[in-house]
């Protein structure tokens, strides 16, 4: 995809320039919402970008003369060598909040050590960090005491290191603000305790992306943190009613302080039981709620006087990332990075298992491929699963309460798909316009699963749409899985076959427009 396409022009009134003979700018976590978002930026600025990827099967999402891509792990200071190969600024943009428990502290620090000592062997200039707020509160979340304890490992170096620290980002696709919208949405009732009633200071993505460029165009930075903030700093309570209001909502909150139990396990029991409604991961919910208790505001104004620009309210950014949604222009979204465990499971043209169970289902369709593509295309989100939408649901719900990802999280775009995007509980292996459509299943379920869509056009100008469920069973349960639901399969997908001809003939009928990229 090209980058330009991609990019929301954040920079255009940043009051820095770009810096002229940057051999190439590091940005790791580079499959990350806000990395995304800032790669476009660098690259309308005209700096050469190297992205960081942890994995080769992590999709390649832009396109351009001065982007290349690095695959390496933190966690492996070995892997780190090629990737600081000729850098002299590198972003910081990995954090371990999808690992569990708490191994996500001590994956960070190890991460952290690794990339600021081959940054040093390797003579980079400037290493810029986005952190979190709450340093000086008397509570600290766990999430926060690692961002603030990975920060301190970066500045142990010679490198000197911008610690940018922020609250509460709101932008179309970033976790917080999708935890906000779909608790307001899904829930008319929100528990309450007292030690919720902190303030915080959140800030538009922005207004984020414009001090990680800002910084890195300004000479002369010594090591030292910036608080990031919009210009509201109000309570949560406050947040939440202010965003209901927007979005024309009612909510309530109910007083929960009287349950006998520690803090801790109510944060954890409710993102359970939001875990139900919303799309964001439950431990993701678990560790945002913590931070609640943590006043998270700006105690010093000094990158206002290194940056002198006008930020963004939260009235303002909530209805800016609400219009870009309306308008099809998420081009970032917090689902992009795939659960822990399928991070590094290999594409479906890797594996040479001989216990695949292929099913297979076709039907010719009296309609050019470019049609049935976009039809096809459309499934999954607020369009739904076309045919036998209970069963999905039900299959859902059932993946959401052993803790997988449901249906809750949607796709990013409700026309548009592109290689790494999540749809429900699938997502994009790999994608070819007007010939195939691969679906990888990140649901819990005893084996590996993949649903493919393969169109080929005949010489009477119809088109054989093929639909193949793939499946490689665990020893013994992944067999009798795929025996139950084999009949619940072959009654979906040939109704979704009958579906996708009369969609697909219905557009021919009427000239709807079919889009030529995908």
């Amino acid at each position: 995809m090209d980058s330009e396409k991609v990019n929301y022009h954040y920079c255009d009134d940043l009051p820095t320039s770009p810096l002229p003979g940057i051999k190439a700018v590091l940005v790791s976590g580079a499959s990350g919402y806000v990395a995304r978002r800032l790669v476009p930026e660098l690259l309308f600025r005209g700096y050469r970008v190297r992205c960081m990827l942890r994995e080769k099967g992590m999709p390649q999402v832009l396109t351009h003369p001065n982007l290349e891509y690095v695959y390496a792990d933190a966690l492996n200071k070995d892997q780190l060598q090629l990737a600081m190969k000729g850098i002299e600024v590198a972003y910081y943009l990995i954090h371990s909040m999808r690992i569990v428990n708490r191994k996500f502290r001590q994956a960070d620090k190890i991460a952290a050590k690794n990339f600021r000592e081959a940054a040093e062997e390797h003579g980079v200039k400037k290493i810029i960090y986005l952190g979190g707020l709450g340093e000086t509160s008397k509570i600290v979340s766990r999430h926060l005491q690692s961002r603030i304890e990975v920060g301190t490992v970066l500045s142990e170096g010679s490198i000197p290191v911008i610690r940018l620290r922020c609250a509460i980002i709101i932008g179309t696709g970033s976790s917080s603000y999708e935890l906000l919208k779909s608790m307001i949405q899904h829930t008319r009732w929100i528990p309450f305790l007292s030690e919720f009633n902190s303030q915080c200071q959140p800030i538009a993505i922005r207004d984020v992306i414009k001090y990680l460029v800002g910084v890195l165009e300004t000479d002369g930075l010594k090591t030292r943190k910036y608080p990031l903030g919009g210009p509201d700093v109000m309570t949560y309570q406050e947040m939440v009613e202010q965003f209901a209001g927007i979005l024309d909502k009612r909510v309530r909150f109910f007083n929960v302080s009287w349950v006998p139990f520690p803090v801790s396990m109510m944060c954890r029991l409710f993102a359970y039981w939001l875990h139900l409604f919303i799309s964001v991961p439950v431990n993701i919910t678990s560790l945002l709620l913590e931070s609640l208790r943590t006043d998270v505001v700006c105690t010093d104004e000094a990158i206002r006087e290194i940056l002198p620009f006008e930020t963004v309210g939260f009235e303002t950014a909530v209805k800016w990332a609400l219009q870009k949604e309306v308008n099809s222009m998420v081009y970032s979204h917090w689902s992009d990075v795939p659960p822990e465990n399928m991070a590094d499971l290999m594409p479906l043209c890797q594996f040479e298992s001989s216990d695949f169970i292929i099913e297979e289902h076709s039907k010719d369709i009296p309609a050019s491929p470019e049609a049935v593509f976009h039809a096809v295309c459309r499934i999954g989100g607020s369009h739904g699963w076309v045919h036998a939408n209970l069963l999905w649901k039900i299959r859902g719900f059932i993946d959401r309460v052993l803790g997988g990802v449901g249906l809750n999280r949607g796709r990013r775009d409700p026309n548009d798909l592109r290689v790494g995007d999540s749809v429900d509980f699938w997502r994009v292996e790999k994608l070819e316009l007007n010939r195939e459509l691969l679906l990888r299943a990140e649901l819990i379920s005893p084996g590996l699963s993949w649903l493919q869509f393969a169109l080929q056009p005949s010489e009477n100008g119809h088109t054989r749409l093929t639909l193949r469920a793939h499946f490689i069973p665990n020893p013994v349960w992944g067999q009798v899985y795929w025996t139950l639901m084999s009949k619940f399969h072959t009654y979906i997908f040939t109704g979704m076959l009958d579906h996708f001809f009369k969609e697909s003939v219905q557009s021919v009928k009427i000239g709807d427009p079919i889009p030529t990229k995908a």
